[in-house]
């Protein structure tokens, strides 16, 4: 078995070359970006109605773009996408908003929120967005509660969802919150990430320094494709969103962030804790929100 290390230098090894190729071609941007706005907007946009239902989607691969983009940079160009990331963001938190908005209303859609989703949470607080974050939440809350299924979620013998849970975990220590969920598993059965959760308000700086080396090498060494790999999602193989996200929370209780060195942190700027980002202005979303927010009557668009 590879030790960290090595992990860390394959997937890099493999991932520059891959996300650069990707990125390069043109068939990627053209179907993920423009037929986005090009099919999807543009039409929506000259009556209202057109494509309404399928804004959500094309939001969701807008954000797919963007964060291919910041992907590259951070691994190719070896510097912070913050432009790149935070446009990700951004299109990412309106994709559920839009979706959520659809749904209740007069005319729904067919989007549904799964405990896969909840990562996202994470994403929000791992860039410094606490209002998304809890908007996010209370979205997914609210839809799980109406949905048939629920959150989708089955037991975690049959199928381990580490991130997700994980970043319930996280956003129920930040907001206090006792509520269990169904088929939400213990804290101690997210084995490495465990102590990142006992950690997470410790006054000592070292003890949750020594947490995150523990997550750091649980998630490095997690990373795969299998259904049973806990970091299976390639978008968060180098971008580790849950520990970033415990780190955010932490200080937003007035706690120290220890510096420590780890392979998956010095990896690519995408590793690192950064300050917040400034949340982005983009002319497409500043065009389509107040009129998605007139059309479904559903939308809020105070964050």
């Amino acid at each position: 078995m590879d030790t960290v290390e090595e992990k860390i230098k394959n997937i890099l090894k493999e991932e520059k070359k891959d996300v650069r190729a990707w990125v390069n071609d043109s068939f990627n941007k053209e179907l993920l970006y423009d037929d986005s706005v090009s099919s999807l907007i543009k039409p929506f946009l000259a009556d209202g109605e057109s494509q309404k239902k399928l804004i959500p989607g094309g939001f969701g691969d807008i954000s797919s773009w963007y964060l291919r983009l910041a992907e590259d940079k951070s691994l190719n160009n070896t510097t912070y996408p913050d432009e790149e990331l935070a446009l990700s963001g951004i299109y990412t938190f309106w994709y559920y908003e839009t979706a959520y908005a659809i749904m209740e209303s007069d005319d729904p859609a067919g989007y549904l929120f799964s405990i896969t989703d909840f990562t996202n949470v994470s994403t929000m607080l791992s860039l410094g967005w606490m209002n998304h974050a809890d908007r996010l939440a209370e979205t997914m809350f609210d839809r799980w509660d109406v949905e048939e299924d629920g959150n989708g979620s089955i037991s975690w013998e049959s199928l381990p969802l580490y991130l997700p849970w994980l970043s319930v975990k996280l956003y129920k220590a930040w907001r206090g919150l006792d509520e269990v969920f169904d088929f939400e598993p213990r804290d101690e059965q997210l084995e490495g990430f465990y102590p990142l959760l006992k950690a997470i308000f410790d006054p000592s700086a070292s003890t949750f320094g020594e947490a995150l080396i523990e997550a750091a090498d649980f998630h490095v060494m997690g990373i795969g494709t299998d259904d049973y790999d806990p970091v299976r999602d390639e978008e968060y193989w180098l971008f580790p969103v849950e520990i970033l996200a415990a780190c955010r929370i932490r200080q937003q209780r007035g706690l120290d962030i220890p510096y420590v060195e780890h392979p998956l942190f010095d990896a690519t700027p995408l590793g690192r804790y950064h300050s917040p980002l400034p949340v982005p202005r983009d002319d497409i979303l500043e065009k389509v929100l107040p009129l998605y927010a007139k059309v479904t009557g559903k939308l809020d668009l105070q964050v």
